[in-house]
């Protein structure tokens, strides 16, 4: 019998399969992951917000709008259980990871109190939390105060965990807003883990450090992946290429040193999740970057485990990937929510050279599609020679239609028709990414190599109109095979 590989489906399928045996809906509006298989309570506090984090992992691999529902029906029913303050909770890594599942929801959504709950979380794990005192700076996992109540009291420690999920935090609240002070503290917070928890020759990311100095040097894919996951985010919001060699070193790290044979596998019963930030680190940095022809073989061989190893009763596969998941009842949501993150960032077949970040330069004139560095929705699109600028760097990344979505890594905004008009001529504008078909764009190849870009809500092409001069509006207008509609992604 031949081996069973991942297919087409097997993302969508997984992720029905965790809704059908945790997704709970008990009435009043609530919506939640259940504890365990056997546990119908409601999901705790930053276990609860793992599961959330599996949810936006689908609706970021596909666009559809019900996933997008579904995330805002679990952040709410989430913030209804959990309401501000959180002084309740010593620990940062937790506040990291509330705050991370409602900025990434914000940022989907456009729910506002997502944003601002997020913020919150920041600002209060960053305030009380970020000290120079002990090594020179960096958050505390779980502050002192609180540790030091604990029974037995518990030394103080400073771990990649809080740090570098509150890094992320930081950035991608820097994306919604372009508050520069969040991003000087992203930077702020990485650049203190990369002189002490993080092994620039060898990409390791170690567990922590106490107040003494001495560095823990244990290993954890969500570590690793959490850290690959933040340099990435920098990466693309500086175009500093420091943090794309992290980043190269931290996923090369996790291949070869925390996998068995290439496999993701740890059968701990004491785990929560194991590889699911590993999952977005390596398909945001693989995705974005291009790396496929490097990295496809072994991101689908770790897909190819987790089906193999499913539960065929439940359709699920826990944090052992390489070996079958037991019957065990008692195996929570968190268990499960690795492999199927994981499979949400496997593409079935290699991709082709379309996705990632491109600069969009037209044909007959040589000039690049800009954002002009404004924010806001409604801001203009326009032409400019090309400089290679972030204004100018696109991320290409795609719904389950098939379309594109077309976001710049200057304001991290959506290429935009404005309310899908087919109107001849209209300036092309950029708008809070939602992913309605106004924002989605069909992209064909050419007989010469160049690409028809088109719009999905007004099937008009985008159109240089032959004009040189820096700063000419980008317009949409009906295919007639052009210079002027023909693009170059590169």
């Amino acid at each position: 019998m031949a081996a069973i590989t991942f297919g087409q489906n097997d993302a969508e399928t997984m992720y029905n399969a965790f809704n059908n045996v945790f997704l709970t809906r008990p009435g009043g509006g609530d919506v939640y992951y259940k504890t365990a298989i056997n546990n119908a309570d409601r999901g705790g506090t930053w276990s609860g917000s793992l599961d959330i984090l599996g949810a936006e992992d689908a609706y970021e691999r596909t666009g559809d709008p019900e996933k997008k529902d579904l995330v805002n029906d679990l952040l709410t029913t989430w913030l209804k259980y959990n309401p501000i303050p959180w002084s309740w909770d010593g620990w940062n890594d937790d506040i990291g990871w509330f705050s991370l599942a409602l900025i990434r929801g914000y940022q989907m959504t456009g729910d506002q109190p997502f944003l601002d709950t997020a913020k919150y979380g920041f600002d209060y794990a960053f305030g009380r939390g970020w000290e120079t005192q002990h090594n020179d700076g960096g958050i505390w996992e779980e502050n002192p105060e609180y540790s030091a109540r604990e029974n037995p009291p518990r030394a103080a420690t400073k771990e990649a965990l809080a740090n570098d999920s509150l890094g992320k935090v930081a950035c991608m609240i820097y994306q919604s807003t372009h508050d520069e002070g969040y991003l000087e503290k992203g930077k702020q917070i990485y650049a203190w883990v990369s002189t002490h928890l993080f092994d620039s020759e060898t990409g390791q990311v170690n567990t922590g450090v106490n107040q003494s100095g001495k560095v823990d040097t244990g290993t954890a894919a969500y570590n690793q992946g959490t850290f690959l996951d933040y340099a990435n985010l920098l990466y693309e919001i500086t175009g500093n290429r420091d943090y794309y060699n992290d980043a190269k070193r931290a996923i090369d790290f996790g291949r070869d040193k925390l996998t068995v044979n290439g496999v993701f596998n740890n059968p701990a019963g004491y785990l929560n999740t194991w590889a699911d930030e590993m999952a977005r680190g390596a398909g945001h940095f693989v995705r974005d970057s291009g790396l496929w022809s490097e990295y496809y073989s072994w991101i689908k061989q770790n897909a190819d485990a987790i089906v193999q190893n499913r539960r065929t009763d439940l359709g699920l596969t826990w944090n052992a990937w390489a070996q079958p998941t037991p019957g065990d009842s008692a195996l929570t949501a968190n268990n499960f929510v690795s492999a199927m993150a994981w499979l949400q960032f496997t593409p079935a077949m290699q991709p082709n050279e379309i996705g990632g970040i491109h600069t969009i330069t037209n044909q007959g004139t040589g000039m690049a599609i800009d954002s002009a560095g404004k924010y806001g929705n409604g801001s203009p699109v326009i032409q400019w020679g090309k400089n290679d600028s972030l204004n100018q760097r696109w991320l290409l990344t795609q719904n389950s239609d098939t379309s594109w979505n077309i976001v710049n890594l200057a304001t991290w905004e959506s290429l935009d028709c404005p309310g899908g008009s087919d109107a001849d001529n209209l300036p092309m504008v950029q708008w809070f990414s939602g992913r309605a078909p106004n924002q989605r764009w069909w992209i064909d190849q050419q007989s010469d190599g160049t690409y028809k870009i088109w719009n999905k809500a007004s099937g008009k092409a985008l159109d240089s109109a032959n004009n040189t001069s820096n700063g000419a509006v980008l317009m949409q207008y009906g295919w007639n095979g052009s210079s002027a509609q023909r693009w170059l992604l590169e």
